[in-house]
């Protein structure tokens, strides 16, 4: 019954496509999903394109390292290859390394000719979500290398028309988006009506569902807000380089103004963005690229002041506070979510002093668990329950809601009820003055509730405890009401599949607690 009762948390959520969809698809796999016949394609475009972002360096003779996993392969590659979980074979079939530098154009090719040798085998690189990026990937090399081979475009139209009739309605957000991306290529490298139409939907539908009024993308992950206006910037690129008077340009553009906008408000001083929910260095494009790449595109950014996306990032003298006092994501789709509303992240001269936790794999289990919890983050945890109800390795089933919150030029308070199955809320303010952060917490309501506020520190930042006293780096941390303090070890992600030991601090508190960060040198 417990178990019925999760369920029934998390399912009521979804929207009602997405149940459909979902039995769809599932149906339709087992009878009718069958890639289609290798045919001979349209005669594709010469398409030109203004230089990209750079990928990453994955890629080294046949020696493939994504996600911090390395496998080398003989003559042949195994496209297929699951030694390492299916996002690691996801990444394999994405083919980013077409596009990192000083690839060799012969050994790029001869990498598309064994993936079109083993076309008929493929298996996780034929899901939608592969093939999206896959498809712009290829069409971004062939256009900006001038290659034209038939058997190349046959493999890529039926991946395309498999693509088109395979679209992720039953996950919507950012897969959706990226389907509706790779689509608007293809309708360009194959002047492809079908093609064009279910991309136009997609993206008039989704750009504005997708990107809130402050320019966030909606899943609330800066990492993947980077990567998916990387990829609107691609489409504006390919718009803007092939038809002046594509319909569809003024509302690419005008997206990704507000999405760089918002990108430029969250991102630190130094260039790091905010690693909260599924967010980890190393795999999207770096806030400093995608800026540079938009300007050589002509394209600006819009003022951003943060609202609607719950973010909030103060910046005094040589301190930088980024905040969360928003909801953990859309209702129907909070996958990338953790459970950490009102959890903070500050930087002191352009280096991290308190981090959250992070996030170093998908993969179902206790680590995954552990780095969605509540207590993997700057804030509070009541009784030793998550605020919202994290669970497996995308699900939410309750979750925490934002009931009040004022604003003003030196203070911001919010309260939630994600502790209202005890019958208490959690308020939390922050207050700043030019070297000082005030960080004030009440639990109210309740009987015989126990509350604990965590800090995490990065590794090699220790902490040292005096009394009531916390100092660390250039910064004294200090702290009234609390009733215990407890200096304790956690694994912190440094990138994804590593992790390193920093310390966290325990504070225990009743009703409130005070804790003042002050600069002192």
């Amino acid at each position: 019954m417990i178990r019925l009762g999760l369920y029934f948390r998390t399912i009521k959520y979804l929207r009602w496509e997405q149940i459909y969809y979902q039995l769809f698809f599932r149906l339709k796999r087992k009878i009718f999903n069958r890639m289609p016949e290798l045919a001979f394609a349209p005669t594709p475009r010469q398409l030109t394109l203004v230089k990209s972002i750079p990928s990453a360096q994955c890629y080294q003779k046949n020696k493939f390292v994504f996600l911090n996993n390395e496998m080398l392969f003989g003559s042949h590659i195994d496209w297929n290859c699951n030694a390492f979980g299916k996002l690691w074979t996801y990444n394999l079939n994405y083919f980013d390394f077409l596009h990192q530098e000083k690839m060799e154009i012969n050994e790029a090719v001869n990498l598309i000719d064994d993936y079109c040798n083993n076309a008929a085998i493929l298996k996780d690189g034929v899901e939608p979500y592969p093939i999206s990026v896959r498809l712009i990937n290829w069409i971004k090399f062939f256009a900006l290398n001038n290659i034209n081979n038939p058997r190349y475009n046959a493999v890529l139209y039926s991946h395309c028309s498999h693509l088109a009739s395979n679209l992720e309605y039953h996950l919507l957000g950012n897969h959706l988006l990226e389907n509706g991306y790779a689509l608007f290529f293809a309708s360009y490298y194959f002047s492809e009506s079908d093609f064009y139409k279910k991309a136009k939907k997609i993206l008039r539908s989704e750009l504005v569902e997708q990107v809130k009024k402050d320019g966030a993308h909606f899943e609330l992950s800066p990492m993947y807000h980077q990567i998916l206006l990387a990829r609107l910037l691609d489409c504006i690129n390919l718009a803007k380089s092939n038809n002046s008077n594509e319909e569809l340009l003024p509302l690419l553009q005008s997206t990704a103004m507000k999405m760089i906008g918002w990108l430029k408000a969250v991102t630190f001083q130094n260039g790091d963005i905010p690693m909260v929910n599924d967010a980890i260095s190393g795999i999207a494009p770096s806030s400093r690229e995608i800026f540079s790449y938009a300007s050589r595109l002509g394209v600006d950014a819009d003022s951003s002041r943060l609202s609607d996306s719950g973010y909030r990032m103060i910046r005094v003298r040589r301190m930088e506070m980024f905040l969360d006092i928003g909801n953990i994501g859309p209702d129907y789709i909070p996958g990338h979510a953790h459970s950490d509303t009102f959890n903070f992240i500050l930087y002191v001269d352009n280096r991290p002093l308190l981090v959250e936790a992070g996030t170093s794999t998908y993969a179902v289990g206790t680590q995954r668990i552990i780095e969605r919890s509540t207590a993997s983050h700057n804030t509070v945890i009541v009784n030793e329950k998550n605020q919202s109800e994290v669970w497996s390795s995308f699900r939410v089933g309750k979750r925490a809601t934002i009931i009040r919150t004022e604003e003003n030029d030196h203070k911001i308070r919010a309260s939630h009820d994600g502790y209202a199955s005890l019958n208490v809320v959690h308020e939390r303010s922050w207050g700043w003055l030019e070297d000082e952060f005030e960080i004030v917490d009440e639990i109210i309501g309740g009987r015989d509730v126990s509350a604990v506020a965590y800090i995490h520190f990065p590794p090699g930042l220790t902490p040292k405890i005096e009394g009531v006293t916390v100092h660390v780096g250039p910064v004294v941390i200090t702290f009234k009401g609390q009733q215990h303090i407890l200096l304790e070890q956690y694994d912190y992600a440094t990138a994804y599949n590593k992790l390193n030991k920093g310390d966290v601090l325990k504070v225990s508190f009743k009703r409130g607690l005070e804790t003042r960060i002050k600069l002192v040198r």
